[in-house]
C-alpha cells in the first residue's frame, strides 16, 4: 500500500510502535492478529480517495464487479496491509504450537522432493498476504532458510526512518532467517544454495519504486506489467529448484501456506527463463483473483505505476 508522508502519519507511526506494539506482546497471538485487522477495519471507514483508487484498479482487472463485492476486496485489502506490516510483532512467540494451531500446510512434499536433490530451493512468491509469515512457519518446522528482501527507508520521514523503520530492522532480526540484501553481491545466496538450502524470493518485484536486476513485460490481467527474471536465473545459474509458494486465507485454520509443483521449461537459456517467470506469473495471477484484497499492490495497478504505458510509435 503507498503510504503518504505526513504529520498524521507520524503521530500513528508512534502509537503503533509504541502503545500498541507493546499491547500486542502481552496479547494471546490470535487475539493480536484480530486487532491488525480490525485496524485495517478503522482505517477503510476514515479513508476517502484511496478507496476510490482501490475500485477503479479493480475495475481494471475485474470489469464485471459490482460495487459491494468491490467495496468489500478494498477492506480486506486495508486489513492485510495492517496485519503484513505489523506481524512482525507476534513473530518472536510464534513457535510450533502457534504454526499448529493457526497454520494449514499444503505442498511440503514438493519441497522435501526438491531437497533431495541437494542442490537447494528457490521459493518464489508474491506481495500477497501476510508475506513474511512463510518464511517464519518452515523455520520453526526446521527448514534451513533466508530471504532475499530490500528493506528501505527510503522517501520516508524522520520519524519513519529512525523510529519505525530502525525498529522494524530491530524485529527482522528476531526472524529465524537470515534477509540478504537484494541490491548487493549475491555470493551468500549462491553457497547458500551449493548447500542445499532454501531461499525464499519475490517473483513480483521488489516491494519498492526501484527495479532491481532484469525485468520483462508479461500480460497480468489483461495489462502489460514488469516482473523481474531474477528468481528464474538464480534457479538456472545455481541448479536449484524453484517451487511456486502462496499464503492463503485458511480452510479450517486462519492461514494456508501451498508450495506448488517445480516450475519447469523444455526450453533454455533466456528462453526457459521467461517460460519459468511466466509459469509463476499464471499461477500469481489465479490466487489474486481468487483473493485480490491480499494484494500488496492493488493501490499500484494503474498507468505507469504498475502497469507499463503504450509506447508511442
Amino acid at each position: 500500500m503507498i503510504i503518504r508522508e505526513s504529520v498524521f502519519r507520524d503521530l500513528l507511526r508512534l502509537f503503533v510502535w509504541y502503545p500498541l506494539r507493546w499491547l500486542i506482546a502481552i496479547m494471546p497471538v490470535s487475539g493480536g492478529i484480530a486487532l491488525l485487522r480490525m485496524m485495517g477495519d478503522v482505517h477503510y471507514a476514515a479513508a476517502r480517495g484511496g478507496k476510490k483508487n482501490l475500485r477503479e484498479n479493480l475495475g481494471r482487472m475485474f470489469p464485471a464487479l459490482n460495487a459491494q463485492e468491490a467495496n468489500r476486496i478494498v477492506r480486506e485489502h486495508f486489513r492485510n496491509h495492517y496485519v503484513d506490516r505489523l506481524l512482525i510483532f507476534i513473530f518472536p512467540r510464534f513457535g510450533l504450537q502457534e504454526v499448529e494451531r493457526l497454520m494449514e500446510m499444503d505442498g511440503l512434499e514438493h519441497l522435501d522432493k526438491a531437497l533431495k536433490r541437494g542442490k537447494g530451493v528457490v521459493l518464489v512468491h508474491a506481495h500477497f498476504g501476510p508475506v513474511h509469515l512463510p518464511l517464519v512457519v518452515l523455520a520453526r518446522l526446521g527448514y534451513r532458510m533466508k530471504q532475499i528482501g530490500l528493506p528501505s527507508d527510503e522517501g520516508l520521514s524522520w520519524i519513519g526512518r529512525n523510529v519505525a523503520f530502525k525498529l522494524r530492522l530491530h524485529y527482522e532480526a528476531k526472524i529465524p532467517a537470515e534477509i540478504i540484501m537484494a541490491d548487493g553481491f549475491l555470493r551468500s545466496a549462491f553457497r547458500w544454495l551449493h548447500d542445499n538450502g532454501v531461499i525464499m524470493i519475490t517473483g513480483d518485484g521488489s516491494g519498492t519504486e526501484r527495479r532491481v536486476g532484469r525485468h520483462e513485460v508479461f500480460s497480468f490481467f489483461g495489462q502489460k506489467v514488469m516482473f523481474p527474471l531474477g528468481p528464474a536465473i538464480l534457479a538456472e545459474k545455481t541448479g536449484a529448484t524453484i517451487l511456486p509458494m502462496f499464503i492463503l486465507p485458511g480452510e479450517r485454520k486462519q492461514y494456508r501456506i501451498v508450495i506448488g509443483r517445480p516450475l519447469t521449461s523444455d526450453g533454455k537459456g533466456e528462453e526457459g527463463i521467461k517460460a519459468v517467470t511466466g509459469q509463476f506469473i499464471e499461477r500469481m495471477q489465479h490466487h489474486v483473483s481468487l483473493f485480490p484484497g491480499w494484494m500488496h499492490f492493488l493501490d499500484r495497478f494503474s498507468v505507469g505505476k504498475m502497469i507499463e504505458p503504450e509506447k508511442a510509435e
